[in-house]
């Protein structure tokens, strides 16, 4: 049976399309995004710009915007595919960003590939962009343009190799502090930081080893637990740190500190 599902994001122009196909075949057509598709397992048989192409599990498929192509199941079994669909402006800003202004929109050199560290970024941004934070959905969405762009694109990426002065930290420090309750998204951390968002991104990960929202979070947790232990209610300690709501904050902290805050507190 087929089972198709449309899932927006909290980031505007970027969806995903989760999906099952099993006798549906798709005539020739085209969408005005690009589309990005992860291959979970199965096989897909299409024709893309003329060439007669096959697809399995782990595979990664790549369409341009308006690129005609077709698609149907290769036997009997069907296949699972992750659809991500972003509007160009998305791969617009990237280029500009990834680039430090030096090239505009990418030409996207093949329609098919297989990369593992790409298909893991792919995941986890799956999981994140229905309920996850903006600020981790924009981080995972930038570090998979990041490898799209870099391992099947025209484009060629300056990559930044410092971290922060230790007077910048401080101030971002102190700002990140302040924005506990509403953490910032990734444009507004960019803008604090008079950087792009790759750039505030690659050297956030330079000078402490973890993305933002990485950072951000353990440090919420971190705050969050002397509240814990002295008995605030977990509702009114996820809502001041600024947590989607408590099961979202009970299940960070279990995966961080091993057992959820209601049992830490009965000990």
């Amino acid at each position: 049976m087929e089972r198709i599902e449309h899932h927006r994001s909290g980031l505007p122009g970027v969806r995903y399309i989760d999906a099952e196909y099993h006798r549906f075949a798709f005539p020739r057509h085209f969408h005005l995004d690009y589309h990005i598709g992860l291959m979970l397992d199965g096989r897909q048989r299409y024709v893309h710009a003329g060439e007669r192409c096959l697809a399995g599990g782990g595979d990664i498929l790549l369409m341009s915007p308006e690129s005609i192509h077709d698609g149907a199941s290769e036997g009997d079994g069907g296949y699972r595919i992750r659809v991500l669909s972003i509007e160009p402006q998305w791969l617009e800003q990237a280029a500009r960003s990834l680039s430090d202004g030096r090239q505009g929109t990418p030409r996207l050199l093949a329609s098919q590939l297989r990369d593992e560290q790409l298909r893991q970024q792919l995941h986890g941004l799956h999981q994140v962009l229905t309920g996850g934070e903006r600020l981790e959905q924009e981080g995972r969405l930038w570090q998979g343009l990041a490898t799209l762009l870099g391992h099947a694109s025209s484009l060629r990426i300056r990559e930044p190799r410092q971290g922060f002065d230790a007077a910048t930290w401080r101030r971002l420090r102190d700002w990140l502090e302040s924005r506990l309750e509403s953490p910032p998204t990734l444009d507004e951390l960019a803008a604090f930081c008079d950087l792009s968002p790759w750039q505030v991104l690659r050297r956030f990960r330079n000078h402490c080893g973890l993305p933002p929202h990485q950072w951000l979070t353990q440090l919420r947790l971190e705050r969050a637990l002397p509240r814990v232990l002295a008995g605030q209610p977990l509702s009114e300690v996820a809502l001041s740190l600024g947590f989607y709501d408590q099961a979202h904050f009970s299940r960070l902290f279990r995966r961080t500190y091993g057992l959820p805050p209601a049992r830490l507190r009965q000990r």
